[in-house]
């Protein structure tokens, strides 16, 4: 079963409502039944790591690159994935359909 590793940001700036956009893709990938180990432990090696940014600022994007972590990452700047507009309410899907590449479900 793929890990991931969940960072947000400090939320100062919240452009999306950064919980729900967690909460419906656990959903998402549980009605697709993907199984996915989610966690917040820093220190537990992970699969990937999804940082979920309020803002287009992306302040946890400069943060993780700046620290050398190697795992591949996801993410999610307000109405952006990485580099791609997606309204709030499709990034769920989009999030869904980039964890299913990264991971090789079949």
């Amino acid at each position: 079963m793929p890990s991931i590793g969940i960072r947000y940001c400090g939320g100062c700036n919240p452009q999306i409502d950064r919980s729900k956009v967690l909460r419906n893709l656990k959903e998402l990938l549980k009605e697709k039944g993907l199984q996915v180990d989610f966690t917040t432990d820093k220190e537990r090696a992970v699969d990937i790591v999804f940082l979920i940014n309020g803002c287009m600022h992306a302040c946890l994007v400069e943060e993780y690159l700046r620290s050398g972590h190697n795992p591949q990452h996801i993410s999610v700047k307000g109405e952006m994935v990485d580099d791609k507009y997606i309204k709030e309410e499709s990034i769920p899907g989009f999030l869904t359909i980039k964890i299913m590449d990264l991971c090789q479900f079949s």
